[in-house]
């Protein structure tokens, strides 16, 4: 069912994204059972002309009745407070030092958000590293640290879009004590979600899969097996359910699967059958809940380097056809299908082609990915 919104919001939210994105994570946001769905921290450099972005952003999300609460830190957190009150929002300050139980800063947090504010925590005296330690995850699991330069960059001045610690890649130096901190941040709890984003982008960031900014996570081991009695059925069948939001009409299907690619947390997992001298890549998804997280990517390379030549199929309107668009080195479009293929000599094609058309559904009704 869709979310009711105003129409100025939703014509809004239409120009940062697709509505089932933006619908997925206001909902998840709204649903939260924390203090806050999201600790959004500025940092200093570029904060006097990004302030008034900021928050607008900020009153974009009240109207939304969303409720993040704004952490400034560090010497020039006074500053930035008096620049952000210079706008006239919603904002309550709270001044807080590192000292100060949290019992005590919880519950003016809860009396603003009561209020309709936003709650603003001014810790002058505390830095971000210290800061973080003490609220993730005790008001929030998800951190957005928000700075004029936008995500991490390469050496090279080309924007990261993932990082994670063990990535062979080296940064800008203005880059390398942020990055250091929000992987630090990773490791406070379980699920921790943190990402470093421009307030130009933030909402982007917030409400769509791809996201807009960089996203530091920890590394996702994906593993292989070659029988499907190697993997626990029951959780890949939900996996898949979940993903496209349909059941699957013939789950004795997997069996034909010669290779099945997937995390241990069963968040990502893609099925492969050997089919006319290639692998037909039959299933591939992500969870809904870990969509934006990189692991599509992650999955793709992991089946990528394994298997050169593969095709699969998706139906026609997937909103996930143009991310396929990349990955393949060819297209056929035939009734409500697309078929796509890397690697496949080209007197193969028919084959191929006649092959991933003749396969009957797997979904009751029409899937939102590859089938």
């Amino acid at each position: 069912m869709s979310i009711l919104l105003d129409k100025t919001l939703r014509l809004f939210l239409d120009s940062i994204g697709r509505r089932e994105e933006y619908e997925f994570y206001l909902e998840r946001f709204q649903l939260g059972n924390q203090a806050a769905f999201a600790l959004l921290v500025p940092l200093y450099e570029g904060f006097a002309e990004s302030a008034a972005v900021f928050a607008f952003d900020l009153h974009f999300l009240l109207r939304l009745g969303l409720h993040p609460v704004v952490f400034l830190c560090g010497a020039h957190a006074s500053a930035m407070a008096a620049l952000l009150d210079a706008e006239e929002h919603a904002f309550v300050f709270v001044c807080w030092r590192a000292d100060v139980p949290l019992d005590a800063l919880e519950g003016q947090l809860q009396e603003a958000s009561a209020a309709g504010h936003i709650a603003v925590i001014v810790g002058e005296y505390v830095d971000v590293r210290e800061g973080l330690s003490l609220l993730v995850p005790r008001l929030t699991r998800r951190v957005h640290m928000i700075r004029a330069a936008g995500p991490l960059h390469r050496e090279d001045g080309k924007p990261l879009w993932y990082y994670q610690a063990q990535d062979p890649v080296r940064l800008v130096p203005a880059d390398e004590s942020i990055a250091k901190i929000a992987v630090d941040a990773l490791h406070l709890a379980e699920g921790v979600h943190i990402s470093i984003a421009s307030p130009l982008n933030l909402l982007a960031e917030l409400f769509t899969v791809k996201g807009a900014g960089c996203l530091v996570r920890r590394g996702v081991r994906i593993t292989c097996q070659e029988s499907i009695g190697a993997v626990d059925r029951g959780r890949l069948v939900q996996l898949f359910e979940d993903s496209f939001g349909r059941s699957l009409l013939c789950p004795a299907c997997l069996d034909a699967a010669a290779r099945i690619y997937l995390d241990a947390d069963y968040r990502c997992a893609a099925l492969l059958e050997p089919q006319h001298g290639y692998m037909y890549l039959s299933k591939f998804a992500v969870h809904r809940a870990a969509r934006g997280e990189g692991l599509a990517q992650e999955l793709w390379r992991t089946v990528e380097r394994a298997h050169p030549a593969i095709f699969w199929r998706s139906r026609l309107g997937n909103p996930f056809n143009q991310w396929y668009d990349r990955q393949a080195s060819g297209v056929h479009t035939e009734g409500s299908w697309r078929i796509y293929w890397r690697g496949v000599a080209r007197q193969d094609l028919p084959a191929v082609i006649e092959a991933a058309l003749a396969r009957p559904l797997d979904f009751a009704v029409d899937p939102l990915s590859a089938s």
